[in-house]
């Protein structure tokens, strides 16, 4: 979800959104080239969280890509096997292991003398997840859980801001984005985890919503239509009375727990903490019966062939053997767009890798609306 509190640069100034400008450089050499277009691999140049309340970083990024037109026709080719050597494209798979392997390296590099990171993951029917992900996609529904150190003594938010920022600062951009809303991995300790379960499981009872847990584990096997699939939490939802935990809280920490329980792991520390997390959801009603993401029964239709991946994805399944039959210049174009696909800023051009099939933002609103 969105990420806060974070601070940026020396000057320590709290994180505003608003989309740096690239100082740009004359062009003439290969060298030149790579130094431009190092900058792109920092969060900062592009910004693309806040574009509805910040409308100037579009402008500011198209700026910001605006070498891409400067670049000489002799050094085009040159642009592309740079691009291809970093990111592993066009073999989707690669790419998609690269985004993993880039997203592991640095959840464990942002730690600090303060945490560790105990597990990570993400959704598994994601792009990367079924290893169809384009260089500089994002991971979707991704979480961390940090544990404090001994002697920590600061508070769970302040350990988890200076993490984040840590993680923001640090991934290359052009590899694996965390750029785009509502797609930052949402960051929790273990202990703070397990106190709002505690909490949640205790509403929960409370409410009596517990009786149904059977009808709701079923629910999980099969629905993937969000309002209906989301039936317990929009219940819970009508029932909390926001004294414990706001409704948007309880909507946010939903999509989180979720992704633990049904997400691939992509880092633990051992095994044992696995085990310890799973046997925790595995008796906590409230876990049991959440279904805001419907994770797990995307994951069964795909994987039982009962449901097609996104026609996006099933498109790029040829990109390997077309990219490397077109011409110089149709290579380099489309190189452009995967550059600017970072933040969304591609041209339609190429719509068929990059167009969803429907509004998914859209669908989930109309959960989301009913959660809070």
């Amino acid at each position: 979800m969105k990420i806060t509190g974070i601070n940026h640069n020396s000057g320590g100034g709290q994180f505003q959104g608003i989309t740096q400008r690239i100082p740009q450089l004359s062009i003439s050499t290969a060298g030149d080239l790579h130094n431009q277009y190092r900058y792109l691999r920092f969060a900062k140049y592009y910004e693309a969280l806040d574009d509805d309340i910040y409308p100037q970083n579009k402008f500011i990024r198209s700026e910001n890509f605006s070498f891409l037109e400067r670049i000489p026709q002799y050094l085009k080719d040159f642009f592309v096997e740079n691009f291809k050597n970093l990111t592993n494209f066009p073999n989707i798979n690669k790419v998609s292991e690269k985004i993993n392997n880039e997203f592991v390296a640095n959840v464990l590099h942002a730690a600090n003398n303060d945490v560790e990171v105990l597990m990570a993951g993400y959704d598994p029917v994601c792009s990367v997840g079924l290893k169809h992900a384009l260089p500089g996609s994002d991971i979707d529904k991704a979480y961390i859980i940090l544990g404090k150190k001994p002697d920590v003594y600061k508070s769970d938010n302040s350990v988890i801001a200076d993490y984040k920022g840590a993680l923001w600062d640090n991934v290359d951009q052009r590899i694996l984005s965390l750029n785009n809303k509502d797609t930052f991995p949402e960051v929790y300790t273990f202990n703070r985890m397990y106190y709002i379960l505690d909490r949640l499981d205790s509403m929960t009872r409370y409410m009596g919503l517990d009786k149904n847990i059977d009808y709701f584990k079923e629910k999980r096997l099969y629905d993937i239509n969000p309002v209906t699939a989301g039936e317990f939490n929009i219940m819970f939802a009508k029932m909390n009375d926001e004294r414990e935990f706001s409704k948007v809280f309880v909507k946010n920490f939903s999509y989180f727990i979720e992704s633990v329980r049904d997400g691939k792991i992509a880092y633990k520390a051992n095994d044992g903490i696995e085990k310890l997390v799973y046997s925790r959801l595995s008796r906590s009603p409230f876990v049991q019966m959440s279904n805001v993401t419907q994770m797990g029964a995307h994951e069964r239709q795909i994987n039982t062939g009962m449901k097609d991946i996104k026609k996006k994805l099933r498109a790029r399944e040829s990109l390997n053997d077309e990219f490397n039959s077109w011409s110089e210049n149709l290579k380099f174009d489309f190189v452009k767009d995967l550059v600017k696909s970072v933040s969304k800023d591609q041209s339609p051009r190429f719509n068929k890798y990059f167009q969803n099939d429907d509004n998914i933002g859209e669908r989930y609103d109309r959960l989301n609306i009913l959660l809070v």
